[in-house]
């Protein structure tokens, strides 16, 4: 709760879990002790990769070698870049198995809209109407940013259901994104997409600021999202709207060596 921003993903899955929500169930939480105090969260689910908060760089090492005995074995790691290549190094070391980075991220946040022009259009909640098209656009957004996390038709339908897809129209929807999760201060943004022949127009950014701006004005304090890193357009249009950085983070896929 210190960076509550930072730790988003983590704290809404242990708030989900509390609340008894399937898709938090089968994740478990574990930290690193010292001294009788937790000096390095992380959570795992199976069919994910453990997450790591911040924390020492022996922390992360002990981390790897407390689950490499056990089962099912994480396929990869994601967190802090710092820490998560400590993991993935001692993991490496352990197992002989190749390294291959799946993702490099940055995390931003966003407390105020800035005062930008945006392109022509409104924003508004995706309905049950819309399930077929926000399926289309989930799933190629999937493809299109090489996703660590799948989705499936019952996922999708909860979240409209929920109000957390909202859809960018001009005339007809021109562009998505989802209001993934929140935490007592935060809402994240994901699966901001935009179809091929729509782009270039500022879509994205419209429909970006209009979520951030609906987080905000419900009561939270930051609006957090996740850019990749290799695409600088991107990260330069969040920063626009009024995000900034405050963490990078990578995600490591563990290769067995041939």
């Amino acid at each position: 709760m210190e960076n509550e921003a930072a730790n988003s993903i983590m704290l809404s899955y242990a708030e989900n879990q509390v609340h008894g929500i399937d898709s938090a169930m089968s994740t478990r939480f574990y930290a690193v002790i010292e001294h009788g105090e937790p000096v390095l969260p992380a959570m795992f689910t199976a069919e994910v990769w453990p997450l790591l908060s911040d924390g020492s760089v022996e922390a992360a090492r002990l981390l790897a070698r407390f689950f490499y005995p056990k089962s099912p074995q994480p396929t990869g790691v994601t967190g802090p870049k710092e820490l998560s290549m400590e993991f993935a190094d001692e993991w490496e070391r352990l197992s002989r198995c190749d390294l291959v980075i799946h993702h490099n991220a940055r995390l931003y946040d966003c407390s105020a809209v800035a005062d930008i022009k945006l392109s022509d259009g409104n924003s508004r909640q995706a309905t049950n109407a819309d399930f077929e098209l926000v399926k289309k656009w989930r799933y190629a957004f999937h493809d299109d940013a090489n996703a660590a996390i799948g989705t499936d038709d019952a996922q999708i339908t909860h979240h409209i259901e929920q109000g957390r897809y909202y859809l960018w129209e001009v005339g007809r929807p021109v562009s998505m994104a989802l209001y993934a999760r929140e935490t007592g201060n935060t809402g994240t943004i994901g699966v901001v997409y935009t179809p091929p022949e729509r782009r270039n127009n500022g879509y994205g950014t419209a429909i970006t600021a209009a979520v951030t701006r609906s987080i905000l004005d419900s009561g939270k304090k930051y609006a957090t999202l996740y850019t990749d890193l290799d695409n600088p357009t991107s990260n330069s249009i969040y920063m626009k709207i009024g995000y900034r950085p405050i963490m990078d983070s990578t995600l490591w896929r563990f290769v067995p060596a041939i």
